[in-house]
């Protein structure tokens, strides 16, 4: 029977692991394998199993192989749905999931190209760059192209329905390379076989980065060298180009790619299934994932949003085709030439929360090359057309800055959107200026201060623009320092040529202030830092000794009173101090001591015993001061045997004492002879409210001494069983008022007024 059990476990365990190895399948594809059909789709291969391995597997089971991904271990095929749900049993694969379709372009507006020259009161720049000049005036490109960046020694490649790479205006058009993904050769132009829009799109979006036609159209980087995939399949309803696309950004990768523009997506899947926003989480659609991947390589990868933001009407979020939902890569939005969003743009967030787009550009009546117009130009509309115009802005980057990884590229652009102060799933972070992302790749970098609590009352603010290119210069910085993120009251406003400025007027304490910096170089490009965190000036005093909140005992007549300051810029420093030794009873100044420059005082005489002090310092510098005083009392107390008897006031009062934060008040007497002693609370007629001697802790005989005060080492100042804290006996709390305190011995009964100013105080 032991056997029979062993083998039974054994088999379940078997049928267990056989179970946790098989692979998961899309939601998408779950829908259809009920079906008679044939469907692409991709195999993701486990781990453990080689790409060759995974590929024999899908061969096994009748699947015709389209593509291989190292990038994501997975392969694309065609295969019945009978096969697909024998796969579901097959431990080579890790995942199966629908191949997506390539979605079409939105309606398209016509217009009539401007050939004949350009009109009256433009510049000789715009007259150079015809109608294509729009998109440089908006991304702010012309500061760079007038230095001579036109995207050299950088290679860019177009993921596209395929280009005519005879058109004229790519004459001067460095080709490095070709493929063809749709037919499997090296021609992206129109070929047998293809329809004759075929080639439309791509040499569109094409144009406006490598086309150089003065006076009509010249792209952003036309001497770039270019890669050019022809990745989408326009003639069938039931095209499928996902894996085209992973296809050739692995074959762009391998030849040495800097930048991907990429004006296509994916979203739909064949028999009418698609990405649903909750799969838009940068890790489920394989064009993303290999996006990514690509990003991870270096590669800067910049692709469309979509044209799916309205919805009957309504702006649809979550609207993104894929790869746009990719963490590393850019996805573009499309704005008008007024810089006012497009309805059609495709709206984020991702669906774990990311704001997408991350950038927008001219998107509606951008000038392009057509090869089936009659002029050979059109304007047009769509993300499609934005997103080579951000790739080009990022292509000049690499051009002058060649170091920086893609992520920094991405956010050295989002520094210089229009949109920055509050990016949104809407446009992102805006319309990009490649001429401050450029000139200052890296930001205005704060140093100082970086800490929202000062050290310094006259602050002194320093910053760097690293890595800003000579051409740059000469560059001049604002300091703009107000009272909030309005800048409605200006504290400071100075413009200086230097990295760092004193702020010499002295801030009082607790003075709040928000700052920016704006620099900006020649052409009179400009980069602004956000609003900073609020800024707090600290006390020009604290005080470090005899400032305890619950009070201070001393024995020591003549105690040292130290503070400590913050830094303060020589004019108008160095701080001279003002200190004053104040009766807590009456607020009678004791003892004073002005302009100080040391940050310790020792009195010249002995203090008073058993009288409750506190002490203050004022910092002076020039006209301006600041005063800061004991969070509580202090008192120099006699411990030998009194030679009278007496009752102190007691302190604070009135009570309980917000400065000092004591909610109970301290009483203290000196009985000078032994004797029977009460002592107690009074109300204003003279009933008794409270007894606080005898008690269970004091009898009624007291020998001399001193009372009320804590025991040597104690913390405080008071002993706690001689504290009122506004109670009667029956542990009520009385009426605000005044009481009397009432202590009774044989050398007669004293009172003291006590003022309670209630609970709620």
């Amino acid at each position: 029977m032991r056997r029979i059990g062993l083998l039974l476990t054994a088999v379940l365990v078997s049928v267990a692991t056989a179970q946790a190895q098989r692979p998961t399948v899309s939601r998408a594809l779950e829908q259809i394998l009920d079906r008679d059909t044939v469907v692409t789709i991709w195999f993701f291969g486990a781990p453990q199993y080689s790409l060759d391995a995974v590929a024999a597997a899908v061969e096994d089971l009748n699947g015709r192989i389209r593509r291989r991904s190292r990038w994501l271990h997975a392969v694309s095929a065609t295969i019945a749905s009978s096969g697909v749900a024998a796969a579901r049993n097959r431990v080579e694969f890790r995942r199966l999931q629908p191949v997506a379709r390539f979605v079409g372009r939105p309606e398209r507006a016509e217009e009539t190209p401007w050939l004949l020259g350009p009109p009256a009161g433009l510049t000789a720049q715009d007259s150079l760059y015809g109608p294509s000049a729009m998109p440089f005036r908006q991304l702010e490109l012309f500061p760079l192209a007038s230095r001579g960046f036109r995207g050299g020694g950088v290679t860019i490649a177009m993921l596209d329905t395929g280009f005519e790479t005879e058109h004229p205006a790519f004459d001067s058009a460095s080709v490095i390379a070709q493929r063809d993904f749709v037919f499997d050769d090296s021609i992206v132009r129109n070929e047998a076989g293809d329809t004759v829009t075929a080639s439309q799109h791509g040499t569109e979006t094409w144009s406006l980065l490598a086309a150089n036609l003065p006076t009509q159209i010249i792209g952003v980087a036309p001497e770039a060298d270019y890669i050019l995939a022809k990745t989408e399949d326009i003639r069938s309803e039931t095209r499928v180009e996902e894996d085209h696309w992973v296809a050739a950004i692995e074959w762009a990768d391998s030849i040495g790619v800097d930048v991907v523009s990429s004006s296509v997506g994916y979203l739909d899947f064949d028999n009418n299934f698609s990405y649903q926003p909750g799969d838009m989480n940068g890790d489920i659609a394989v064009t993303t994932v290999a996006a990514d991947s690509a990003a991870a390589r270096g590669i800067v990868v910049v692709t469309a949003a979509g044209n799916n933001g309205v919805s009957s009407g309504a702006p649809n979020y979550r609207s993104l085709i894929t790869p746009a939902d990719g963490d590393s890569v850019i996805a573009v939005g499309a704005e008008d030439s007024l810089g006012v969003l497009r309805p059609f743009s495709s709206r984020g967030p991702t669906a774990d929360g990311r704001i997408k787009p991350d950038l927008t550009a001219p998107g509606q009546g951008v000038f392009v090359v057509n090869p089936l117009a009659p002029s050979g130009f059109s304007r047009v509309l769509g993300t499609s057309f934005s997103t080579p115009l951000i790739a080009g802005a990022a292509t000049l980057l690499r051009e002058i800055h060649p170091t920086l990884t893609p992520l920094e590229i991405l956010e050295a652009l989002r520094r210089t959107g229009s949109n920055r102060a509050e990016p949104d799933s809407n446009q992102g972070w805006g319309r990009p200026s490649g001429s401050a992302a450029a000139f200052f790749p890296r930001g205005i970098v704060v140093a100082n201060p970086v800490d929202t609590q000062l050290t310094s009352v006259t602050p002194t603010f320093s910053w760097s623009t690293p890595e800003m290119p000579a051409f740059a210069a000469p560059v001049s910085y604002r300091l703009v320092v107000a009272r909030d993120t309005t800048f409605a009251e200006v504290l400071l406003d100075t413009t200086v040529a230097q990295t760092s400025v004193t702020f010499r007027t002295p801030q009082p304490p607790d003075t709040r202030f928000v700052f920016t910096i704006t620099a900006t170089g020649v052409d009179s490009v400009t980069l602004v830092t956000p609003a900073s965190d609020e800024m707090v000036v600290p006390p020009w005093a604290a005080l470090t000794t005899l400032d305890d909140p619950v009070g201070v005992i001393s024995r020591d007549l003549r105690p040292t009173f130290e503070w400590t300051s913050p830094a303060v810029a020589t004019p108008p420093g160095p701080f001279t101090y003002d200190v004053a030794i104040i009766r807590a009873d009456d607020g009678e100044i004791d003892l004073e001591e002005l302009g100080l420059t040391r940050r310790r005082f020792t009195p010249s005489r002995d203090l008073e015993r058993n009288t409750p002090y506190r002490w203050r310092v004022i910092s002076r510098l020039g006209p301006d001061s600041a005063v800061i005083e004991s969070r509580g009392t202090f008192v120099i107390v006699d411990d030998s045997a009194p030679s009278v008897t007496l009752l102190f006031q007691n302190f604070p009062n009135p009570f309980p004492s917000r400065d000092s934060g004591r909610r109970a008040t301290c009483i203290w007497f000196d009985l000078a002879v032994a004797g029977r002693v009460r002592l107690d609370i009074l109300d204003i007629r003279g009933h008794v409210v409270r007894i606080l001697v005898p008690t269970a802790e004091f009898s009624g005989l007291l020998q001399p001494g001193r009372y009320g005060r804590p025991a040597v080492g104690a913390p405080g100042q008071c002993d706690p069983r001689l504290e009122w804290d506004g109670t009667a006996s029956d542990g009520s709390t009385v009426a605000q008022g005044v009481y009397l305190l009432r202590l009774q011995t044989p050398a007669g009964t004293l009172f003291k007024r006590i003022v309670f100013m209630g609970p709620e105080f």
